[in-house]
């Protein structure tokens, strides 16, 4: 009756995670990507340990190639007035991965899943509800579903067109990195801060780390673009320049904004939204790649049994369940992440945080624990 159970918008981690965990479960499934893969993306690379071991879960890691990834043991501030403190994970370390790496393992994994199909340069261009189900407009197709998945990113079209996009903002923030070909010096996500914004280093290989800025529009000179831009924010940061003294580029930096996105809901008849599509407030804290995935593995629990046990598109109140578990998700996201955002416009807080932190590291442990929430 229908060309697909599952049809999903984007092939990034949490539209490829999606699509394993329906075909796992004898859904056919498709994955439309409007590129080809793998997929590049301006992020600091960093996956906090939730997200580590459900790329371990998933059988990710033995795809991916010596040396192309390096493990990190927590988190290091520094703050303007030279300032440090460190925090070590208790849940075990992250990863720190090239995101070409990460794409190229993910869809390799995805292509070995029996009932998955891949579409790249298929763009999702619409869908409309008609007699219980999605139909579905790919690349001058139409396509009959139960289910769609806005899994697109954080300038989600999928969003928009399901209609629960939200245009308020209170934060314009952007980011922009850049590889350098370096051995890491710290096996730590080091973060630098500075007034309106901050650097970001992540080891993720042998000979490679990852460089990110993030910056409060606002602040920053309008004028600067592209290479002066990078340049402008490192400016910023003397300490971390002089790391990098003769380091050679790895490729042109890549910018992304304005970051915070909304949406009324993530959820609605016949849709459901994941990953950045879903909302997303900054990438201060790491989270966005753990988030993506935890709330792919909800699906097993939540929508799966649905699309198994009955027949027909499911409705908005059909996916309660995955609504509740997507919230205690993101709950811990958004609280520790708007209260950085609310600390950051203040220098003086900053260094006592600091400060604070580098005196009582239990202290900074629990809460870059709080931060990944209660575990999934």
């Amino acid at each position: 009756m229908y060309d697909w159970d599952v049809v999903i918008a984007g092939a990034g981690p949490a539209g490829l995670a999606a699509g394993m965990v329906f075909a796992d479960s004898g859904l056919r499934t498709l994955v439309c990507e409007k590129k080809r893969l793998p997929l590049d993306k301006a992020c600091g690379e960093g996956v906090m340990p939730p997200g580590a071991a459900v790329l371990q879960r998933l059988g990710i890691y033995e795809l991916l190639p010596p040396g192309g990834f390096a493990p990190f043991q927590g988190i290091r501030f520094y703050s303007p007035a030279g300032r440090c403190a460190s925090g070590v994970f208790r849940e075990g370390p992250g990863l720190g991965i090239d995101r070409r790496i990460l794409s190229k393992a993910l869809a390799q994994r995805a292509r070995s899943t029996a009932g998955l199909t891949m579409w790249e340069e298929a763009p999702v261009e619409g869908f409309d509800r008609e007699s219980g189900s999605l139909r579905v407009q790919v690349k001058g197709e139409t396509l009959s579903t139960r289910l769609l998945v806005g899994a697109d990113g954080l300038h989600s079209r999928l969003r928009r067109l399901s209609g629960v996009h939200m245009a308020c903002r209170r934060h314009n923030r952007w980011g922009i990195r850049q590889h350098f070909h370096v051995r890491p010096w710290s096996d730590f996500v080091e973060v630098y801060w500075a007034q309106g914004a901050e650097a970001y280093i992540t080891p993720c290989g042998a000979e490679m780390v990852n460089v990110a800025f993030l910056w409060d529009a606002d602040r920053q000179d309008g004028r600067a673009a592209g290479r002066s831009l990078f340049d402008s924010l490192m400016d910023k940061f003397p300490e971390l320049r002089s790391r990098l003294d003769g380091a050679e580029p790895a490729g042109p930096p890549a910018a992304a904004g304005p970051l915070e996105q909304r949406a009324k809901s993530p959820i609605g008849d016949g849709v459901l939204l994941i990953g950045d599509a879903a909302g997303y407030l900054d990438a201060r804290t790491g989270e966005g790649i753990s988030i993506a995935l935890a709330q792919a593995l909800a699906l097993q629990d939540t929508v799966v049994p649905l699309l198994c046990r009955q027949d027909g598109m499911l409705t908005a109140a059909e996916l309660a369940g995955y609504l509740q578990v997507h919230r205690k998700i993101v709950r811990p996201y958004y609280l520790i992440t708007g209260k950085v955002l609310a600390l950051s416009r203040h220098p003086r807080m900053v260094e006592g945080a600091i400060s604070l932190l580098s005196r009582f590291p239990g202290l900074f442990q629990r809460l870059l624990s709080m931060n990944m929430g209660p575990g999934w």
